[in-house]
């Protein structure tokens, strides 16, 4: 292991944290960060954050759902963490940096929508970090937030957000793992967890359109109300929520690459009344769709 990253882990050294058996269902609603040697655990786990994994040294091979996805030094992964997963192998020399994102945290950001997909579908995203982020912005995200500084927190999140972005301009694999398999130590959540994975599959596939929560919960066989008590207690966040979320991400998307009218975006990203789309944008985003695109243009011009 490299003297500088040797340094740099007896600096942040956490402990191991318990075994857990089963899901981590915790409510964090935080940033955090973590830069640690990954250790290999026997059970699987999930939790409700996307969480983003650099490996700085090392190699090591994770388990979603029975499927190994394996990355080495200067690769990094990206995965919606409520899909149960577990490290599997890891060398002696791995050195990693770890991002969990809050998932409203997450979907608030204008994000290319094929990427936003792909991670809420259970995808892995991998792909070269060394283009992405570096070591040195890794240890300063984890100290500016030991400072506890509201600005610099701020700043933080909108560079984690740049990051996000810069890997979607470069090449990445997205490993999709379609059908879902039970995990070795079933757990009384796993039924609920794979609806609501259905759940979620259905609304990003249906966001555009002028799809009900009575649709969602068909799609599943369950009863609505069930349906969204499921929902909101997995993932911390209500179906009409996340819906809506989607529905703005969408119509950002279009705001800041075409020239199309904001009645018709409004309609193309799944509102059925214009005045609806501007009051739930204007909620999410603070501004107006004509604010948010002239905004989106001159950051494109810069």
């Amino acid at each position: 292991m490299d003297e500088p990253l040797i340094h740099a882990l007896d600096n942040n050294k956490t402990q191991a944290p318990p075994e857990h058996h089963g899901p981590l269902l915790d409510g964090e609603a935080e940033l955090s960060f973590e830069l640690r040697q990954p250790f290999y655990m026997e059970a699987y786990h999930w939790h409700q954050q996307i969480e983003v994994n650099i490996l700085y040294q090392g190699a090591l091979t994770y388990s979603f759902n029975h499927s190994d996805v394996s990355i080495e030094s200067g690769q990094m992964a990206v995965f919606w963490a409520v899909t149960p997963h577990r490290v599997k192998q890891t060398s002696d020399n791995a050195l990693m940096g770890i991002i969990n994102i809050p998932l409203n945290m997450f979907l608030s950001w204008p994000l290319p929508q094929e990427f936003v997909q792909q991670v809420m579908n259970g995808g892995a995203i991998s792909a070269c970090h060394t283009e992405v982020v570096s070591f040195a912005e890794n240890q300063r995200w984890i100290g500016a937030y030991r400072e506890g500084h509201q600005v610099r927190n701020q700043i933080v999140q909108e560079e984690i957000f740049l990051m996000l972005r810069r890997l979607c301009s470069y090449d990445y694999h997205a490993e999709m793992f379609n059908s879902i398999h039970e995990p070795p130590l079933r757990h009384t959540n796993y039924t609920g967890y794979k609806n609501v994975q259905l759940m979620v599959d259905y609304i990003a596939n249906n966001h555009n359109r002028d799809i009900k929560i009575e649709d969602i919960a068909s799609h599943v066989k369950l009863h609505p109300k069930y349906a969204m008590s499921l929902f909101k207690n997995m993932l911390s966040v209500s179906i009409k929520q996340y819906l809506i979320i989607m529905r703005i991400n969408h119509a950002k998307l279009l705001l800041s690459n075409t020239r199309h009218p904001i009645k018709n975006i409004a309609n193309h990203s799944g509102f059925k009344h214009p005045s609806s789309f501007f009051a739930a944008f204007r909620n999410h985003t603070g501004m107006t769709p004509q604010a948010f695109r002239e905004q989106s243009q001159q950051q494109t011009v810069l």
